[in-house]
């Protein structure tokens, strides 16, 4: 065990420990950041690590005979592996002719960074198991492609397929999905830790049949004390209307801790980064509660949700969600758009982000939404803009069958927009829910601010509500006003239709107190 731990430090040398390192909410280890890397890219170009130091001289490679490393490879990678290979000199084609897998495989090996010139690579299915600390990288600054060999029918729904390895680095490659039926997961399940980053799908996923699970990437470390990276993992080309693709997704054993940072995923019609699988309970299934960070990126027109987490001490900061058209839907045509989606667990954190719907976007549960199963967590500092008529800025849905009743939290947090009726906030079954220096403007004719239902001893404090209906309205819950500024909008002040709703009408009794 001494030779693998001595891996694992030579691996992460020169990428920055505290990269990997995130935090839960509400507790000490939420306020330990990972360092903020380079805004999101439109290319697939190699940018390093900006902790990484310049090496004062090239290390010397110690690859097979068929190796030439340039400096570029040798300058990044050259000081955490034993051997660097170069693809080509090593046999494969990048002209895009012939199946380079033959090649990889042998070239594929413990303690082995292999590097692919600018090219085109086909490749089928391709399956790694067992290996530790090697690398398939890009050289810096070029395009490389990899495509598949041929359709989903003949190579399967999974393309690149990495198992039981660890200390994995990827970066720098293109998919190319872009013919018919053509595409498939790239698929890590690590043992230990894993880098992968640059990398970019082009075209949409052929999720046609329903009968297989299709996702662009999939991601998962089950050890406890390993981390991942995925940065700058961009799938915008999303899937099929009637399709179920996923744009990324973490398994229901990742027990260790993932970082997604300036991630851009769009257009899928079965959630864009759907990471809740490991808190969940579900089917006979544990999932085994590894954690998951979302850091920046941006997140587009995902149907059933845009960013989905629910493993204890999660988060999500300084991510930007934008709904402004229909998202292809589920079989069957099921649409149920969310922004961001807390689905289990609790001691969650979603801070610093911006989630905007459009009134052309999708019908939907919340641009925030809290499944009953999700306890209490946090949202600070968090812009939230709502155009569509009758869909929730926030929304906590009942737990009639089965649920928590844990309180929500909510600070400096904003909700503007032009959205008609119905209420801006929505919280059921949630007793003790607080709202700290919140603002709620919503222009919409016969919208209502806050509806508590089923929560006693909430509180809103220090906050300015300004709409066209009730504030605040209650059925069945007590809530504590404190130092609140509250403007209800004229007809003339409103943007909409008038149109009646008496469902968020408070009943006589609210049981409040103001003071």
């Amino acid at each position: 065990m001494a030779s693998d731990q001595l891996s694992r430090r030579r691996f992460l040398k020169g990428v920055t420990t505290t990269a990997l390192v995130t935090g839960a909410a509400g507790c000490s280890r939420n306020d330990r950041e990972p360092t903020e890397a380079e805004g999101v890219s439109t290319r697939i170009n190699r940018v390093s690590p900006t902790d990484s130091p310049a090496p004062t001289e090239s290390p010397t490679a110690t690859g097979t005979p068929t190796s030439t490393p340039i400096p570029e490879v040798v300058a990044e990678y050259g000081d955490r592996f034993d051997s660097i290979v170069n693809i080509v000199e090593a046999g494969a084609d990048n002209q895009g002719s012939e199946p380079i897998n033959d090649v990889l495989t042998k070239a594929i090996a413990d303690n082995t960074l292999v590097y692919f010139p600018d090219g085109r690579y086909k490749l089928d299915y391709l399956e790694i198991k067992d290996t530790h600390q090697f690398g398939l990288v890009s050289i810096p600054n070029t395009e490389t492609v990899l495509v598949p060999n041929g359709p989903i029918s003949e190579i399967g729904n999974q393309f690149i397929n990495l198992m039981w390895v660890s200390d994995v680095l990827l970066d720098g490659f293109e998919f190319d999905f872009s013919e018919s039926d053509v595409g498939g997961a790239l698929r890590v399940i690590a043992e230990g830790d894993i880098i992968a980053r640059n990398l970019r799908t082009r075209g949409p996923l052929p999720d046609q049949n329903s009968e297989e699970n299709h996702v662009a990437y999939r991601f998962e470390v089950q050890k406890p004390d390993a981390k991942g990276l995925v940065e700058r993992v961009v799938a915008r080309d999303g899937g099929h209307d009637g399709g179920d693709g996923v744009g990324i997704f973490v398994g229901k054993d990742h027990s260790g801790s993932l970082t997604f940072r300036n991630c851009e995923v769009a257009n899928f019609p079965n959630n864009g980064l759907y990471a809740s699988a490991p808190g969940q309970t579900l089917d006979g299934y544990t999932g085994n509660n590894g954690d998951i960070h979302v850091r920046g990126g941006r997140y587009e027109n995902n149907n059933v949700a845009n960013v989905r987490v629910g493993s204890t001490g999660s988060t999500v900061k300084d991510v930007t969600v934008t709904v402004d058209k229909v998202p292809p839907a589920l079989p069957g045509g099921t649409l149920n758009v969310r922004g961001i989606w807390l689905r289990e667990r609790n001691d969650l954190l979603v801070e610093d982000c911006k989630i905007e719907f459009t009134e052309n976007a999708a019908e939907g549960f919340g641009a925030i939404s809290y499944n009953p199963m999700h306890g209490s967590s946090t949202v600070r500092n968090t812009e939230i803009r709502v155009d569509r008529d009758d869909y929730n800025a926030i929304r906590a849905i009942d737990s009639s069958r089965g649920g928590t009743e844990a309180p929500l939290h909510f600070e400096n947090v904003t909700v503007t927009g032009t959205a008609a009726k119905g209420a801006a906030i929505e919280i059921a079954d949630r007793p003790k829910t607080t709202f700290q220096n919140c603002r709620i403007e919503q222009l919409g004719q016969n919208r209502s601010g806050i509806l508590l239902i089923d929560s006693d001893n909430c509180v809103v404090a220090d906050s300015t509500i300004r709409v066209s209906n009730q504030p605040i309205a209650t059925r069945d819950a007590s809530v504590d006003r404190e130092n609140l500024t509250i403007e209800t909008l004229s007809p003339a002040e409103t943007t909409a239709t008038p149109s009646v709703d008496p469902t968020i009408t408070p009943p006589a009794n609210q049981n409040e107190t103001t003071r």
